[in-house]
């Protein structure tokens, strides 16, 4: 079920072990892209990857990383209590994941 951004996470700046930089997750539409649908991962606000979101039933919320071909390479799932779990992965050309990786760590409601 693809849900629209949610309302409480125009901007959440997360700390996130095993980064040295802030991650920001930007929903629309307090975006700088033009296309408005998509939310952004970065390390700026409203500036990086777009991602789609997906409203979990129990009140997380679940960001799915896209890159510039439109490959998922990570998850972002941030629980009602601001603390996130961010997985990361790489796919090759011959569709084998390479690289999967998770961390643990806090969000922050940014404005």
């Amino acid at each position: 079920m693809f849900a629209p951004a949610p309302s409480f996470a125009d901007v959440l700046r997360c700390k996130v072990e095993g980064y040295s930089e802030d991650i920001f997750i930007t929903t629309s539409p307090d975006t700088n892209s033009s296309d408005g649908q998509f939310a952004r991962i970065g390390i700026s606000r409203g500036i990086g990857n777009r991602a789609i979101v997906v409203a979990d039933r129990m009140g997380a919320t679940a960001f799915v990383e896209l890159n510039a071909d439109d490959t998922p390479v990570g998850l972002l799932t941030v629980q009602k209590d601001l603390r996130v779990i961010k997985s990361s992965h790489s796919i090759d050309p011959f569709g084998m994941v390479l690289a999967p990786s998770q961390n643990a760590g806090v969000c922050t409601r940014s404005r």
